[in-house]
């Protein structure tokens, strides 16, 4: 049966420790222009206290990471949709009505429709999440608007803000619970990729992003990519673990001025050529910062038996 409405989807919101957070999330739910979805939040670890959420459906599991927990809430749910959102993650009024609207449009079943991500107005505009913006070391969404595809491939599956049909995530079997945090969307996403995924761009769902960094909270976030890409590169053969060689290109050149990341903020985006140039640079100071925990993660990361 193809999706018509709200009352065929079901908004699933991994949570652990991040309460105040979740409330604004569900607020900006129960704001939406269309209604009628529902919405179940999985608490990711059963040494929590989980306060009282009305009008929402809770689940509790052991803390396995959020992939687990979005298998658990649409294992639970009877709908036709399912919308993984972080609890992070605050949706604008419109957010349900352009997933939906996307839905009714591309009624496939391997058809997945991918929202926008911004920072919250809580967030700084300081130098440092300038920088994971037009890096793109969180989301690549600079580039997807850049290029105006809507068919924007299967790498591009941000469980964040992300809908598809039930029935096709489940018959790929769901996120791996080895993944406990970091690459379970691309591992996902290659398994739905062999199904014959279709991830379209919808930039009218917009959540915006109320998750401040600081420098060590990006040491700790690459920390746990590298130990994740190593588990990545020993589950697929065909892998070819992106920030491992971001690294290790960084550390083989001659070390990048500490002047360069203030020099990216005045230099204009047109022309095009000569930004980029300046970014390149900038970026080159930032990874060569982060390389040493990065690398030394990836040399100490487990994997699974069996694999190499």
């Amino acid at each position: 049966m193809s999706p018509t409405g709200a009352g065929d989807l079901s908004v699933i919101i991994p949570t652990r420790e991040r309460w105040d957070v979740l409330r604004r999330t569900l607020g900006a739910l129960e704001r939406q222009t269309e209604r009628g979805f529902e919405t179940i939040v999985v608490v990711d670890g059963t040494d929590q206290e989980p306060p009282d959420l009305p009008g929402v459906r809770v689940l509790q599991q052991e803390h396995a990471g959020p992939g687990v927990a979005r298998n658990l809430g649409s294992r639970a749910s009877e709908r036709t949709l399912v919308a993984f959102l972080g609890d992070d993650m605050i949706p604008k009024p419109e957010w349900a009505a352009a997933h939906l609207a996307l839905h009714r449009e591309e009624p496939a079943v391997e058809v997945a429709a991918l929202g926008r991500s911004v920072w919250h107005a809580d967030v700084p505009r300081d130098r440092l999440h300038r920088w994971l913006e037009w890096s793109c070391a969180l989301f690549e969404y600079r580039l997807l608007d850049e290029q105006g595809e809507r068919d924007v491939g299967w790498s591009r599956f941000y469980s964040s803000n992300v809908s598809l049909k039930r029935e096709f995530f489940l018959a790929a079997g769901g996120f791996d619970p080895d993944f406990v945090f970091d690459y379970e969307d691309l591992d996902m996403a290659w398994r739905m990729h062999e199904r014959g995924v279709r991830v379209l761009y919808e930039p009218g769902a917009v959540a915006e992003h109320r998750h401040a960094y600081d420098w060590d909270a990006v040491r700790r976030r690459y920390e746990s990519r590298g130990r994740a890409e190593r588990l990545m590169k020993s589950k697929h053969d065909w892998f070819e673990p992106w920030f491992r060689g971001q690294m290790e290109r960084a550390q083989a050149e001659p070390p990048a001025s500490r002047f360069w990341p203030l020099v990216v903020d005045v230099v204009p985006r047109r022309p095009g050529r000569v930004r980029h140039a300046v970014e390149r640079r900038a970026n080159r100071h930032y990874l060569q910062r982060l390389a040493p925990s990065f690398l030394a993660a990836w040399a100490e990361g487990d994997v699974p038996s069996g694999h190499a």
